[in-house]
């Protein structure tokens, strides 16, 4: 029966029972002949649900709980799967808190938020699962009641803003946005908050535009009217899972599959070993680029015809290199996927995270790294509606609880609002950024790049998870994305090998330590030289890893003297124990441990090593 009523509530008709019969409503387009053979063919079976469920009005018919479950769209699984993982978590809290001005009047802002949550349905939305353990959203009634509680100092109006960001919403049982109000002294402080699964960034302007036209409406005596909507967050998501099937699904995960093929891993080598679940403590590094050098990146952008976004991102990458050793990264971006008419003034979770492969090769340079991130983010904005997690299941990636899948690096541009204007018609003025930061220290990936394009320069803050990097470690991420910058400002055409990638401090360091040069005799061979040292100092380290693996000169000695036995026994030319002088041995090794101990032990077999990268392209290996 619930699969029929469902087919008269997608026409726009209403059932219920009546005087012992089955009353029916139905707008300017009557129901067509077969839906209404369907009605008589299951009277019987229909008449006996309804009286089950009580169903004897209309307004029972359209509140039946089971006719209000709505699917979820693919992103909001993805946040319901992690709030269940994680027994509920503030990392998807979205919080901004305010300062009333003097002429702000609750009751007019609690009757104009009413009115928001009122119009978008997905702000007052449930999660809940069926009987057979299926996801659905289902909208309910609710309405902003604002009760202000007095806090004696900032200390305490701080210290209950970070209780109310920190406390998780019930996701089953309360809307999902909810404002608290404290009173200090003569000023009043309101904290507004949404979750993730039911807003975005896009959302916030159209929230406070309509928060605004509808209080102004509602202080001058009018009743607020606003725009009628042309669908609801639950109308996208049926819409989103209709339209992600057939033809349409199949061309989207061709691209992506292909482009990102092979997609590895990052490692920046921090010094903190990474925890077996995923922490999502965080903190930010605030960075400038100031105006000299903001301009200049803008005029490189102007030069290549592309966006400030692709020169910035280019550099991003870059500075990942340096840091990894890596060439081929996936960066993650932000795309607010409301390129439908519809989404335009729509409330919901509708931003989707795009991967962006991006090769660097350093025999080009800066220009040609440009146009290349250019191409790809043109080509992953065309292909932008495969939602994130339908490529992570796609792409068959192992689930590592320790990191987001894919990528962990996340970048994004956005253009600096100024909200300073016209106080005198403002409700309430926002409280500096950097409050809420710290009240709220979250991370949801290794590190996010978080720019903004303001009137002076470009700033921002690098967010970075503290389990992951210890904060002198970004510090010094932070100088050398700035040092690569001003290198691909003053050459743009310079091979990408010939920019410097240590900062100063790094530099100096580096000339520190090879500041140490000793003469040896010119008869004596790199190998005799290390068994000399193995002989003196067996225990000292040879070898330090950035991950933080040693190995001493007498465990290097010994590898090395294994692997000089085993190249001899294996080489068809060796003789007396020795191959020939300076037979080639090629070397297939990223750099590591590993590539040390086959240098040594080429040697030590008498022959010469041939470095060959895995980076190398296939030809030329």
């Amino acid at each position: 029966m619930l699969s029929l009523l469902a087919e008269l509530k997608d026409h726009n008709l209403s059932i219920w029972l009546q005087d012992g019969g089955l009353e029916l409503s139905f707008g300017a387009q009557a129901p067509d002949a077969a839906l209404i053979a369907k009605l008589k063919s299951n009277k019987t079976q229909l008449m006996d649900y309804l009286e089950a469920k009580a169903v004897f009005s209309k307004d029972a018919f359209n509140t039946l709980p089971e006719l209000n479950r709505y699917p979820l769209s693919f992103a909001q699984e993805r946040l319901l799967f992690i709030e269940r993982l994680e027994s509920g978590t503030s990392a998807y809290h979205i919080p901004f808190l305010v300062r009333l001005s003097e002429h702000t009047e609750l009751t007019h802002l609690a009757n104009a938020l009413s009115i928001v949550l009122d119009r978008h349905q997905v702000l007052r939305s449930v999660y809940r699962q069926d009987e057979q353990g299926h996801d659905y959203q289902e909208v309910l009634s609710a309405s902003i009641d604002i009760a202000p509680s007095s806090v004696a100092d900032l200390a305490a109006l701080n210290s209950a803003v970070k209780k109310a960001i920190s406390t998780p919403f019930n996701l089953a049982d309360e809307p999902m946005f909810k404002v608290c109000c404290w009173t200090l002294g003569a000023e009043r402080y309101v904290l507004f908050m949404w979750h993730h699964i039911a807003f975005d960034g896009w959302s916030t302007e159209i929230f406070m535009r309509e928060l605004h036209q509808a209080y102004f409406m509602l202080a001058s005596g009018k009743t607020p009217e606003l725009p009628t909507l042309e669908l609801q967050y639950k109308d996208y998501a049926k819409w989103q899972r209709e339209y992600l099937s057939g033809d349409t699904l199949t061309t989207l995960l061709a691209h992506w599959t292909e482009a990102l093929s092979g997609a590895e891993q990052l490692e920046l080598h921090s010094p903190l070993p990474r925890p077996k679940e995923y922490q999502y403590r965080g903190a930010d590094h605030r960075i400038h680029l100031g105006k000299e050098r903001s301009e200049a990146l803008k005029t490189i952008a102007k030069k290549q015809q592309t966006s400030l976004y692709v020169v910035l991102l280019s550099s991003w990458a870059l500075t990942l290199q340096a840091t990894s050793g890596q060439s081929d990264l996936v960066i993650g971006t932000p795309s607010d996927n409301r390129h439908l008419s519809q989404t335009q003034n729509l409330i919901g979770f509708l931003v989707n995270s795009l991967a962006l492969p991006v090769h660097i090769d350093n025999a080009l340079d800066f220009n040609a790294l440009v146009q290349q991130v250019h191409q790809t983010l043109k080509a992953a904005k065309a292909h932008q509606d495969l939602p994130f997690d339908k490529l992570v299941d796609a792409l068959k990636l192992q689930r590592d609880p320790s990191r987001h899948p894919l990528f962990q690096m996340m970048f994004s541009l956005e253009q600096f609002k100024n909200n300073s204007d016209d106080n005198s018609q403002q409700l309430f003025t926002p409280v500096d950024e950097s409050q809420i930061k710290a009240l709220h220290k979250v991370a949801k990936f290794d590190i996010s790049l978080l720019l903004q394009n303001g009137d002076e320069e470009v700033f921002g803050d690098i967010n970075y998870a503290t389990a992951l990097f210890p904060s002198d470690w970004i510090a010094t991420l932070a100088e050398r994305f700035i040092n690569i910058i001003d290198q691909v400002i003053a050459r743009t055409a310079q091979p990408l090998a010939k920019v410097a990638l240590q900062n100063k401090l790094e530099t100096d360091t580096l000339r520190t330590w090879h500041d140490n040069a000793e003469l040896f005799a010119s008869d004596t061979d790199l190998a005799s030289i290390v068994e000399q040292h193995v002989a003196s100092h067996p225990e000292h380290t040879a070898i330090l890893t950035s991950s933080g693996d040693a190995l001493s000169y007498a465990e290097l000695n010994g590898k090395a003297n294994a692997l000089a036995n085993h190249i001899i026994a294996q080489h068809p030319k060796a003789q007396a124990g020795l191959l020939p002088a300076d037979t080639p041995i090629a070397l297939y090794f990223s750099r590591s441990s590993e590539m040390l101990i086959a240098m040594l032990a080429v040697l030590k077999a008498g022959g010469a090593y041939v470095p060959v990268s895995p980076d190398y392209p296939e030809a030329r290996v």
